[in-house]
């Protein structure tokens, strides 16, 4: 009867703790700081927000009103009310502090964002122009009344000169309450033509991103960073775990990465992901903080890991997806169906200390 009982009470226990790794969710982990003011950091792919004019300089033809998605006013503003309700609806319905963008044509679209679809005055834009062909940038909104914005610089990541340019990074700096923190924005190369063979362009981005971190924490070894980003690879690819070194931070023992990945602790969950490729969920876009977060001020860590936002309006619930990804804005490359975007928004509640 004592063996029945003890085998029961395992097979109780395996099941909890494999519910848990199954459905992380907001709330789920104590927050480490609860105490500390909370600062809400997220960053979403919106998945090809051009404005519907031809610019002559980039391969943008298609996102036009004759071009092959057909690309009008009416389409342009269905997808930015769209973004608007998912920006919105983040952390509690407040929105996030600091959102990073990738997969935005120009400045014009995400000032359509700013002032016309999200609430009024309460966001302002970092934003430059990259040399990626397709004519996609990144980019940063920001809470303004909870920081002011220093400088912004784009750093270039270098690829064989045969290849078509790719996105920079974006480094924002802020300053709130006299400490200084610093934003990278993020959207490496993606798996074009086979993840090994396409791997070294990744590599490339998480070299160039390693050596802006390490200029920060040279000058300054406690530099409260945080890094968001499609980083087209997931936390134990070896771009993101070996060249970025952005690992898991776990209490009570010696971190020994250059980044905090608050992705890694959702890579044992198989139930939902930031982007669905081929029916297998993966974990693309991240967050990730400077080991700055673990001493007491500035930029500290609040929760142990990001939070995929994945509302059921965001996702595809057509008979044909049993996984209801996140529903597309085209299907089969050129079928208009009013998505919002093919990823899952993700954010962190972030502590800050003055």
């Amino acid at each position: 009867m004592n063996l029945l009982i003890i085998i029961a009470s395992a097979i109780f226990f395996v099941a909890c703790q494999s519910a848990e790794r199954g459905q992380i969710q907001e709330n789920d982990l104590s927050p480490i700081n609860p105490d500390a003011e909370v600062l809400t950091v997220a960053f979403y792919n919106v998945e090809n927000l051009f404005d519907t004019s031809d610019d002559p300089a980039t391969a943008d033809e298609d996102f036009t009103p004759t071009g092959k998605m057909k690309w009008t006013e009416g389409r342009l503003e269905e997808k930015l009310e769209n973004l608007a309700r998912a920006i919105r609806a983040m952390n509690q319905n407040n929105g996030p502090d600091i959102l990073g963008l990738c997969e935005v044509e120009n400045r014009f679209v995400l000032e359509r964002l700013v002032n016309e679809f999200l609430p009024e005055g309460v966001y302002d834009i970092v934003h430059t122009d990259s040399p990626d062909g397709r004519g996609i940038d990144v980019a940063l909104l920001y809470r303004k009344s909870e920081m002011i914005f220093e400088r912004a610089t784009l750093h270039s990541v270098p690829l064989p000169s045969n290849e078509r340019p790719t996105r920079g990074i974006l480094e924002v700096t802020f300053e709130k309450g006299g400490q200084y923190f610093t934003v990278l924005v993020n959207h490496w190369p993606s798996r074009s033509g086979g993840e090994q063979e396409s791997e070294p362009r990744r590599i490339s981005a998480a070299t160039t991103a390693a050596a802006v971190i390490d200029s920060l924490t040279q000058l300054n070894p406690s530099a409260d960073i945080i890094m968001v980003g499609d980083f087209n690879d997931e936390p134990s690819n070896h771009s993101i775990r070996d060249k970025l070194k952005g690992i898991e931070y776990v209490a009570g023992e010696v971190f020994e990465g250059r980044m905090i990945n608050l992705a890694s602790p959702l890579t044992g969950v198989d139930t939902i992901g930031t982007y669905l490729y081929q029916d297998d969920w993966e974990i693309i876009d991240q967050i990730l903080v400077s080991p700055g977060a673990l001493d007491n001020k500035g930029i500290v860590l609040r929760d142990r890991a990001m939070t995929i936002f994945h509302p059921e309006f965001l996702r595809d619930y057509h008979p044909s997806q049993p996984l209801n990804p996140p529903r597309h804005t085209y299907v089969r490359r050129s079928l208009y169906i009013g998505g919002t975007s093919d990823h899952f928004p993700v954010y962190v509640q972030l502590g800050w200390r003055r």
